[in-house]
């Protein structure tokens, strides 16, 4: 998201960046987010409730035929092989850790860009699985979850714990937060002097002082610094970029961490444990068994990047 991302959330990721630079809320020791859903296993219920989810009780045993027009054996890649199902496709794939990172691998990219941004979090000493409900097995996303990781002191800034919570689970409301409900999504940010909210995306960022303060407090937050690009224009930032020979802002330098830091948190959903990462060598302290799906095996014909490991 920096300066123009290729996300579309740009202008009001830069406006954190702005907040926290300035000191506005003081040294940030927790950040809590939120999402409304998850991509794994769903009661009808609850898949009722959201049209591009697929109710799942059971992993797929039947085969179904393929439809005419996919390559089923182009679409699967290099993930192992596995009948037809309409479960996977063209769709719910992110349910399945073989082909996504369930919720987090959709929305990190949003609610996860502003913290990391603008608090320089890098990549985590730890992440830990806090609460996951059952599935039938490893490869497959739950429906709720709770992540957590905890960030070593960069610089002059302090530790920092941040929590994600999915399927519906929220953080609990504390008073200094001055709030009645939480949105289905959101993220807060916890300073030592305020707290600072934003929604899904980092979006109407707002300090959390009271309600009835609000409109004097926003007389003395700080001018715009960060130069805006393209709002809400992803592509023609990227167009530009190409043209003119420049990177534009979330180019690979940032966003590959941003997504490490992301996935360290998915494994640890995934096998419902503590990772102790040696970020250093992307290696797994603790589990030495789970440095095998850092770098996953790939079926016969589908080999990446083996030279590079």
């Amino acid at each position: 998201m920096p300066a123009g991302s290729a996300d579309d959330d740009a202008g009001e990721g830069c406006r954190v960046v702005e907040l926290i630079q300035t000191n506005a809320i003081g040294p940030v020791t927790e950040v809590h987010v939120w999402v409304s859903r998850a991509w794994g296993r769903q009661s009808p219920e609850d898949a009722a409730k959201h049209g591009d989810i697929v109710s799942v009780q059971e992993l797929p045993n039947e085969t179904k035929p393929v439809p005419k027009g996919l390559h089923w054996d182009l679409w699967l890649g290099p993930a192992a092989f596995r009948p037809y199902n309409s479960i996977y496709a063209p769709k719910t794939w992110r349910g399945w850790f073989d082909f996504g990172l369930g919720e987090m691998g959709d929305w990190c990219c949003h609610t996860l860009d502003a913290p990391y941004w603008s608090l320089d979090l890098g990549l985590p000493l730890v992440a830990e699985t806090e609460f996951k409900t059952p599935v039938p097995d490893n490869g497959f996303v739950s429906d709720k979850a709770i992540i957590r990781w905890d960030f070593p002191a960069r610089g002059n800034k302090v530790p920092v714990t941040m929590r994600w919570y999915e399927g519906g689970l929220k953080p609990d409301i504390r008073p200094e937060w001055n709030l009645e409900s939480l949105p289905g999504s959101g993220m807060i940010m916890v300073g030592d002097k305020q707290c600072l909210m934003t929604g899904g995306r980092p979006n109407n960022p707002k300090i959390l002082v009271p309600a009835k303060d609000w409109p004097e407090y926003q007389k003395s937050l700080p001018e715009p610094t960060i130069p805006r690009t393209f709002e809400e224009n992803p592509q023609r930032e990227w167009v530009d970029a190409i043209k003119n020979n420049k990177l534009p802002g979330s180019n690979f330098d940032y966003s590959a961490g941003m997504v490490e830091m992301a996935v360290i948190g998915v494994l640890a959903q995934r096998f419902d444990t503590r990772i102790e990462y040696d970020a250093v060598n992307m290696k797994v302290r603790n589990h030495p068994e789970l440095d095998a799906y850092i770098k996953e095996p790939v079926r016969k014909g589908w080999e990446y990047g083996e030279n590079f490991w």
